[in-house]
């Protein structure tokens, strides 16, 4: 389960976002018309540079998620009462189980043979819709307008807030219990979003904002993620090295460093094999990530990693830095090939330093635990060693 912490932080801000459009929908009496006449044409610029950044940086679920939102603002103004209303009810049950599918559908590149069949269900999903609206079907109707609640949701159908309560459900389960935060965060705050602006269809101006709102979420969204990949590991989901020379630039006058080694990898990996070598890896990320004292891991490269605690004195640190290798040597991890299974134990050795006078830069600093690491390996490993 997540950390209450880590969800806080990952939902913070696309709910943020999403408040600062609702207390414009509350006191929208106090806001110029012009600015609501302009919501529409922002929408589209934003879901434009949305549409660009998702296409020149492959990352293809944001435009398969923006396109139908686009669509759904072009068909509320352009098509005629009828069939926008038919529109407004095959939206408010296809749209969120669209984004459950998108969200857990992995990246592939668009011309892809995976990628061909996400723009093939796409245009399937497309087809169905408009087919229903332009040659409305009885049997359809009578689906749409089946009784489930006692009490009415209008405008809602009853099959819609279903679905809604379904996939709002799943999303929450998914904030809870899965990895991806960042994502599964923004797609719950999105399909909230996205029912409140259908639901408060008659206030005015609220499904227009609305869907602003979502575009601007998806789109903090793809900075989050552009950030993510240029800053954090992929297999472990710690700072890379990037994000560590970010943050020596910002230290104070005092910090330490622990430089990190997990002992015997090579001969781990090679007698395990590396996929199990990278579950390892992963394994310890996630112990090293939960420092505390201040401290915060990195994956330096291979299977070495930094944590850097910043305004921290050497001895402080050595006490967080030995209790994190403790937690690692009593750590089981269970590999299993064709034989069974089997419990083994994994240690790591560490070489910790404050930086002093005689440092030039942090780099200096790092040398000096990187010196101490050594020390620790020659020492019998399984340690931490002050430089």
């Amino acid at each position: 389960m997540n950390s209450l912490k880590s969800i806080s932080v990952n939902i913070l801000m696309p709910l943020l976002i999403s408040l600062v459009f609702v207390i414009i929908i509350i006191y929208q009496a106090n806001i110029p018309k012009i600015i609501f006449s302009l919501v529409p044409y922002i929408f589209y610029a934003i879901s434009a540079l949305i549409f660009w950044v998702s296409w020149h940086f492959n990352r293809n679920r944001f435009i398969f998620i923006i396109i139908p939102l686009v669509l759904m603002q072009v068909g509320f103004k352009y098509l005629g009462v009828d069939k926008a209303t038919l529109l407004y009810i095959f939206t408010s049950i296809v749209f969120p189980l669209h984004l459950l599918i998108f969200l857990v559908l992995k990246e592939r590149g668009l011309f892809s043979i995976w990628g061909i069949m996400k723009i093939l269900f796409f245009v399937f999903e497309i087809a169905i819709v408009l087919y229903f609206i332009y040659f409305p079907h009885a049997i359809i109707k009578e689906f749409i307008d089946i009784k489930i609640f006692a009490s009415s949701m209008y405008p809602l159908k009853d099959i819609s807030v279903v679905i809604g309560i379904a996939v709002v459900f799943v999303l929450t389960m998914l904030v809870m219990f899965n990895r991806y935060l960042v994502y599964n965060s923004s797609f719950l705050i999105i399909a909230i979003s996205f029912y409140s602006g259908l639901y408060f269809l008659k206030t005015p101006h609220a499904n227009e904002i609305s869907l602003l709102a979502i575009s601007v979420v998806i789109f903090a969204l793809l900075i989050r993620e552009s950030y993510r990949l240029a800053f954090y590991d992929e297999l472990t989901e710690l700072p890379g090295r990037r994000a560590l020379v970010e943050d020596m630039a910002k230290l104070g006058m005092k910090y330490s460093f622990a430089m990190i080694d997990i002992d015997f990898f090579k001969k781990f990996n090679d007698t395990y094999g590396h996929d199990t070598g990278d579950d390892v890896l992963k394994m310890v990320a996630t112990k090293l990530s939960e420092v505390t004292g201040g401290g915060k891991a990195y994956r330096y490269g291979g299977e070495e990693f930094v944590i850097l605690f910043p305004s921290v004195e050497r001895d402080q640190a050595f006490v967080h830095t030995d209790l994190v290798r403790d937690i690692v040597s009593k750590s089981a991890f269970v590999v299993r090939n064709k034989k069974g299974s089997k419990k083994i134990f994994v240690n790591i050795s560490a070489g910790l330093v404050q930086n002093s006078s005689k440092d030039k830069d942090p780099f200096a600093t790092m040398k000096r635990a990187d010196n101490a690491l050594y020390k620790a390996k020659k020492a019998g490993r399984n340690q931490v060693v002050k430089g």
